[in-house]
């Protein structure tokens, strides 16, 4: 007797796995399933008479992380169990989204969010956000990618580092052209995990540099979190995309960004940062690290900080090598 799966699929708005026994005579055969999402089991199938071939087909009502656990049994005996691939469905827009890399996740809201939890071996309050920067690569049409993994690996806090990848390519974290749908995923993410490890929000703490610092201060200002830790960030989003924006590709994601209206897109995101700063009342404890000749200093950072101390929000400015 044996036992071949086929790969498990999601084709047509189903997921699909098929099997075929290798029976031999005078024995009966009958199997039953689990179906898994995000890792809990959704339904059971008991045991039922198997054919020579069988498909499963589940129809996922709900966004999220699928698998199937397969029992076979041969006269009552299970001679197989084993458990498919996982697959990532977005059942809103009705496509399978792809992972990286094992450890990578996805959180479905409005939009899905790629990420990656390390939770902190020993029971502590402290949430870590690392909001990824634009690499070179993306520049030139490449995916978006994530930041500061194993330079955060020391830290002694829950940590989460967050996908800037909104309709294949960056958008701050926020959406195109002001709608924020993005963020409202990516604050809904933050908010379930902050309440299931019960850290409240002063003791979130904001990171990234240049995209990631510009994401970093915003969020912290807009949601109170109890600190930032920003490298070098971009306060005149348009006016820095703006000038760099030199290939193709680039500008084509640029002109996504703004959105519709090109001008009202360039207002939207040059100003971002500072109406975040002009409205707040209470300002997280906020570090700074950047080089005095830095562009991002004399260009985008010194309005910011003239802000700040204008509002006597208390900060610490650390000049330097990134």
């Amino acid at each position: 007797m044996g036992v071949k799966v086929s790969a498990f699929l999601y084709e047509e708005n189903w997921l699909k796995w098929s099997f075929e026994i290798r029976k031999e005579k005078k024995k009966n055969y009958d199997f039953a399933y689990y179906v898994y999402q995000d890792e809990r089991i959704i339904e059971r199938i008991w045991y039922k008479e198997a054919s020579k071939c069988e498909e499963i087909l589940i129809k996922p009502i709900y966004s999220g992380a699928y698998k199937i656990r397969l029992f076979i049994r041969e006269n009552k005996k299970i001679i197989f169990n084993e458990i498919s691939s996982t697959l990532w469905i977005d059942t809103l827009h009705e496509k399978q989204i792809m992972t990286t890399f094992p450890s990578e996740k996805i959180f479905f809201s409005d939009n899905p969010v790629k990420y990656v939890f390390q939770e902190a071996k020993k029971d502590v309050r402290y949430l870590v956000l690392s909001f990824s920067g634009l690499y070179a690569t993306e520049f030139q049409g490449g995916p978006p990618v994530y930041n500061h993994m194993r330079t955060l690996n020391s830290v002694k806090a829950h940590k989460l580092f967050i996908l800037d990848s909104y309709q294949n390519q960056f958008c701050y974290y926020v959406g195109f052209g002001g709608e924020m749908d993005f963020e409202r995923s990516v604050i809904a993410l933050i908010t379930k995990i902050a309440n299931e490890y019960k850290v409240p929000p002063e003791n979130i703490i904001a990171t990234g540099s240049s995209k990631g610092g510009a994401a970093a201060l915003y969020y912290s200002f807009k949601y109170q979190f109890g600190k930032a830790v920003i490298g070098a960030p971009q306060i005149y989003i348009a006016k820095y995309l703006e000038q760099r924006a030199s290939s193709d590709s680039m500008r084509l994601r640029y002109q996504n960004l703004l959105g519709d209206h090109s001008l009202k897109g360039k207002a939207f995101w040059n100003g971002l940062i500072l109406n975040q700063a002009y409205q707040a009342r209470t300002f997280p404890e906020l570090h700074f690290h950047v080089g005095k000749g830095d562009f991002h200093y004399t260009d985008h950072l010194k309005i910011l900080l003239q802000v700040l101390d204008e509002k006597k929000s208390g900060l610490y400015i650390r000049f330097g090598r990134l």
